[in-house]
């Protein structure tokens, strides 16, 4: 989170800094912190560059000594259901991490799970499994 506001300069006025933001939200991605590399993926999806965010996604997802968090989950959920980044689009492994982020709920991402789920089922005229999201 503080690499994110030293690269836009919210919170910290004149000690905005982009380059070491961007360094700290690389070491975080890195490290396997959620946050970090849920930054990076979407600074990589915001240029354009869907392969990488989708591979450092998964590679964050297979990792079993990395956070897995319903962030996460939704943004390799997402990029499964629409095919972006990959050639293999699978909309129910990424309607499954969906669920599983909704299962995670309060927590961030748990909340756009939901709602994408409900706009899914919504989308097939199933109402009655829509209202569960």
């Amino acid at each position: 989170v503080l690499g994110g506001c030293l690269r836009t300069g919210s919170g910290v006025g004149a000690c905005k800094n982009i380059a070491f933001g961007l360094r700290c939200i690389e070491y975080a991605a890195t490290v396997g912190n959620p946050s970090g590399v849920n930054k990076k993926g979407a600074m990589m999806e915001s240029n354009d560059d869907f392969p990488g965010a989708m591979r450092l996604y998964r590679e964050c997802y297979e990792n079993e000594t990395k956070r897995v968090n319903p962030l996460l989950l939704f943004n390799l959920g997402y990029c499964l259901v629409h095919g972006d980044g990959t050639d293999d689009d699978d909309v129910d492994v990424g309607e499954r991490m969906w669920r599983d982020a909704v299962e995670m709920a309060p927590e961030e991402g748990s909340d756009e799970a939901a709602w994408f789920l409900y706009q899914q089922y919504a989308a097939r005229d199933n109402e009655d499994t829509a209202r569960v999201f």
